[in-house]
């Protein structure tokens, strides 16, 4: 694991607040900006989010519902919907990180309580130390 998708897991885990999660994907430049959205695309294709996670990390986003990347991934397949907002540029980027850590944050917190509650070997669930 890089150090892009380990700070992405320290977000969707907690244990780096959006705030400085959003200081850090605005300080970054275009290229940086789409690296950064393919790890965190990657995360979220690995943790296979549910219906209920996408609705969910809507609301933990505290996005309005009516902002592009909101839409994309109500209203089209997943797999369609991933692949729009990574194209997406200026605002509904930033839009688009912020909700895309909130769904995977959602996703993998699903997991973990689920397939990883008496621990697991994933080097990206044992970010406390790191």
């Amino acid at each position: 694991m890089n150090d892009r998708e380990l700070y992405i897991n320290k977000l969707a885990q907690g244990f780096a607040s959006i705030e400085d999660g959003m200081k850090w994907f605005e300080a970054s430049d275009d290229v940086q900006k789409q690296d950064i959205m393919r790890s965190l695309d990657m995360c979220i294709f690995q943790s296979h989010p549910t219906t209920e996670d996408i609705v969910q990390g809507i609301k933990f986003s505290k996005l309005k519902e009516t902002y592009s990347p909101c839409v994309l991934v109500k209203e089209k397949p997943l797999n369609e919907a991933r692949q729009k907002v990574l194209g997406m540029r200026g605002l509904d980027q930033e839009r688009a990180f912020k909700l895309f850590v909130a769904i995977f944050s959602n996703a993998d917190k699903r997991r973990r309580d689920s397939e990883c509650n008496g621990g697991c070997s994933h080097e990206w669930h044992n970010n406390e130390g790191l």
